[in-house]
């Protein structure tokens, strides 16, 4: 036996293997991932910019609270025109300039100005943490988008599929029925099957487009840019204790903890305006009349002591343990949402898991099932309607198999967000 034939077979087979490889690479060239897609839309958000301005926004706040303990420097000019009527100009002069730069230091005011600074950088902090959870939020809207689109994409492929299995169905029954071995009403519901899977077809297309605007939305990117799906389901599930102990690491629940925080410490602010304050001020003079002509220099500490302000300091100071009071109930019923939400996410997925395995399971049995009553139809022993019942059940088996697959997976996603566990999403650096 010539070894010819054997070696142009084996470059036959290599090269068609080849060939796939490259249609599968081209198919492939271009398609977003979720975390490729996620990060155009971060460039996209305007949700996530206005959080960003917000940070710039507290930061500067927190800078004019600096201010507030620092000295001030200011120049005062003013130029005078009397007419005293006097004749002795010298004693009563007529034009008086006055010149000066004053300089004031506080001392003392009642320790609100720290507390300010404390709570101004609480706040700091919490605008930073709704900026990470803008994040959160945007990223399980693109993954939610994301699932969405490839779903509504599979469910055209199978779609197309069983059409083309009831063609193939049609095809065999119209050769039966030339022999008289079926009836043409057998062919006619088959055909009846196609029409309404075809109605299926436009109704999913419909759903795709809206999904895929939404795509464009979020992403700003061309509604059919193709997508792929590399996210992998581990083989076991962590406990849910391990997802619940970082329910304090979300950015959520410690923005609610620095909100409280930084209430607490307006109580301080409110009470300091109780206290006495003392301030160091300074003056030099740069032109002057008068008896205190040849003065260039005083300095003064003046002492402000609160004695009657009608009832508002204490006022401000009850208002302020209300607003304290509130953001404790906020920080705690964030804590139990984000409880509540991990532990719903978990128990989604374990259900999801549970229905995929269950579902691979019954399409399986499906299918073999339909092959099965395809044989014993061409024996006689069991009708068309039969055939049929089998097709319908495997391929709608199928169907939500494939829809369980993106379901979990997008679920997953979810819990992995809701505990902090999906690298870079809450966790991107704050600008």
């Amino acid at each position: 036996m010539s070894r010819r034939p054997i070696v142009s077979t084996v470059l036959a087979v290599g090269l068609l293997i080849s060939c796939l490889s490259a249609a599968a690479t081209d198919q492939t060239a271009g398609a977003l991932t979720l975390d490729e897609t996620f990060a155009q839309a971060l460039v996209r958000s305007e949700v996530v910019a206005t959080q960003s301005e917000l940070i710039r926004q507290a930061e500067e706040r927190y800078r004019q609270a600096n201010a507030a303990i620092r000295p001030t420097l200011s120049g005062i000019a003013s130029y005078t025109w009397l007419d005293s009527g006097a004749a002795d100009t010298a004693t009563n002069p007529t034009r008086q300039p006055h010149a000066r730069l004053t300089g004031t230091q506080p001392l003392f005011r009642g320790f609100r100005e720290f507390a300010a600074i404390r709570q101004s950088q609480a706040l700091v902090g919490a605008q930073g943490d709704d900026y990470q959870n803008a994040r959160v939020q945007l990223f399980k809207d693109v993954a939610q988008n994301f699932y969405d689109v490839l779903t509504l994409e599979q469910d055209l492929k199978n779609l197309d599929e069983q059409i083309g299995q009831y063609q193939q169905r049609e095809k065999e029954l119209q050769g039966r029925v030339r022999i008289g071995r079926t009836r043409t009403g057998e062919v006619l519901t088959v055909q009846a099957t196609i029409s309404t899977l075809r109605a299926q077809v436009e109704q999913v297309r419909a759903q795709l487009s809206t999904a895929r605007d939404i795509f464009a939305f979020l992403s700003g990117l061309p509604g059919t840019t193709p997508l792929r799906d590399t996210e992998v389901l581990p083989n076991n599930l962590d406990v849910l204790d391990d997802y619940l102990v970082r329910v304090a690491l979300r950015p959520d629940v410690k923005a609610a903890q620095r909100r409280q925080t930084a209430a607490q410490e307006n109580i301080s602010v409110a009470r300091g305006e109780h206290l006495p304050s003392l301030d160091l001020n300074a003056n030099r003079y740069l032109e002057r009349t008068g008896s205190l002509e040849n003065v260039e220099w005083d300095v003064q500490l003046a002492l402000t002591v609160p004695l009657y302000a009608g009832g508002s300091v204490q006022s401000r100071v009850r208002e302020a343990q209300s607003q304290r009071e509130q953001a404790e109930l906020a920080t705690t019923r964030a804590r139990r949402l984000a409880d509540q939400e991990i532990r719903s996410f978990y128990q989604t997925v374990v259900l999801d898991r549970s229905r995929l395995d269950a579902l691979e399971k019954a399409t399986d049995a499906a299918k073999s099932n339909y092959e099965t009553q395809r044989r014993d139809y061409r024996l006689g022993l069991v009708t068309n309607l039969d055939v049929l019942q089998a097709l319908s059940t495997y391929l709608e088996n199928q169907q939500a198999l494939d829809r369980v697959r993106y379901n979990v997976k997008f679920n997953y996603l979810r819990l992995q967000a809701a505990a902090v566990r999906r690298p870079n999403v809450p966790e991107g650096t704050t600008p």
